[in-house]
């Protein structure tokens, strides 16, 4: 029993003198030291994403790919626009047409052709506008401020949705708990599902982040690129992405342990305190009736000296 209280012992005291920053320190020095290329990528990409903004072009460059892109606007407004409403109206025609276990007659199948055709014109008009944009975009080309703006807006549509994604999905997960009928008490419920969000957030963030880099590939072959310059580009803003994610995510998980080791460090200290010298709870006993014990009682003479008038031993009558 002394030998576990003394390890018990031994394990709060080190417990109570852990240093978390100097913990974060070692690790992050040894990091560096055995992988000093992957860290020189990592604050290349931060480097990358935070102040890299692209070339600027010349105000001829400019002003063709502000006309053009205007076109290309315009038939997305106007003809497109008009494309899109004449489709759903065929496809609303065409389901009412049907009839019972989607049994098609003639009149279903012209109608069928007539959505056909307008589908087939919607996907023309999306062509003109995407070779418009492209012929505006090789005007200026992926390296230029517009081409990084495009991969900017981009990744952060993409971001939005892994985060969107997350608390989605950390809405039904606490939605599960309530209905689960676990009886837990709200501390409990609050650590579970911040530990679910974290999850979710990683699921989402890395999800989101496949889907950034498949747009920044047909942005790169929208724009025009020639392939060294296009792989070139496309390699920098990979190492950028995966660093700023990277980042992200070690920061909430460095919070998350973070907050951990704090927690137990002050249970550490609370259950030293409650455990060592006088820290005990005293505990007082009492003698009960007839249970052979000794000892004077309260408001009873010593023993031997009789109490006077009641004709015991000591007082001579």
């Amino acid at each position: 029993m002394t030998s576990s209280n003394e390890k018990t012992n031994e394990s709060l005291k080190k417990v109570e003198d852990l240093d978390i920053g100097a913990l974060v320190a070692t690790t992050v020095t040894n990091v560096v030291k055995k992988r000093p290329i992957s860290v020189s990528l990592w604050v290349v990409g931060l480097l990358l994403a935070a102040f890299a903004n692209g070339f600027q072009v010349g105000d001829e460059a400019r002003e063709s790919y502000s006309v053009t892109l205007q076109m290309a606007e315009e038939v997305d407004r106007t003809e497109l626009n008009k494309a899109l409403r004449h489709l759903g109206v065929a496809e609303d025609r065409y389901y009412n047409a049907k009839g019972w276990f989607w049994q098609c007659d003639n009149r279903c199948q012209k109608e069928k052709d007539k959505a056909g055709m307008a589908r087939a014109e919607v996907e023309r008009l999306q062509r003109k506008r995407d070779q418009i944009m492209t012929d505006a975009r090789r005007e200026v080309g992926i390296w230029s401020t517009f081409g990084v703006k495009d991969v900017r807006e981009s990744f952060w549509r993409a971001w939005k949705s892994g985060k969107d994604f997350a608390a989605r999905y950390t809405m039904y997960d606490a939605l599960f708990m309530m209905i689960g009928g676990k009886e837990e008490t709200a501390v409990s419920m609050i650590m579970k599902l911040v530990m679910q969000y974290i999850i979710n957030l990683t699921m989402g963030l890395i999800g989101a982040f496949f889907f950034f880099i498949y747009n920044v590939y047909t942005l790169v072959c929208s724009y025009g690129e020639p392939a060294l310059s296009g792989i070139a580009f496309f390699l920098l803003v990979l190492v950028a992405g995966m660093a700023t994610v990277g980042t992200y995510l070690f920061a909430i998980y460095g919070t998350v342990a973070g907050g951990g080791l704090y927690l137990v460090k002050q249970a550490a200290k609370q259950a030293a305190v409650e455990g060592g010298p006088g820290g005990r709870r005293r505990q007082v006993q009492y003698g009960q009736y007839g249970s052979g014990t000794t000892g004077p009682r309260p408001g009873m003479g010593h023993p031997g000296m009789g109490h006077p008038g009641m004709g015991e031993p000591g007082f001579g009558i």
